[in-house]
């Protein structure tokens, strides 16, 4: 389950880089619509890398 986990992490944090990196620089340029869209972008980026440090964590063993 923690290999999927990991999978989805990388996969999510991919796309929100590639898909806000475009505009990011822009912003202040940006519509409204553009401006969601950046942020929609920061937080698939954000969900990514949650998976990822979620599929990383080694769980304790409690003796």
């Amino acid at each position: 389950m923690k290999k999927v986990i990991l999978t989805i992490g990388i996969i999510l944090f991919i796309i929100g880089m590639f898909q806000g990196s475009r505009y990011f620089l822009d912003y202040n340029v940006l519509s409204h619509y553009g401006k969601g869209y950046v942020w929609g972008s920061a937080i698939i980026l954000l969900l990514g890398i949650a998976f990822i440090i979620i599929g990383l964590k080694k769980k304790k063993i409690s003796t």
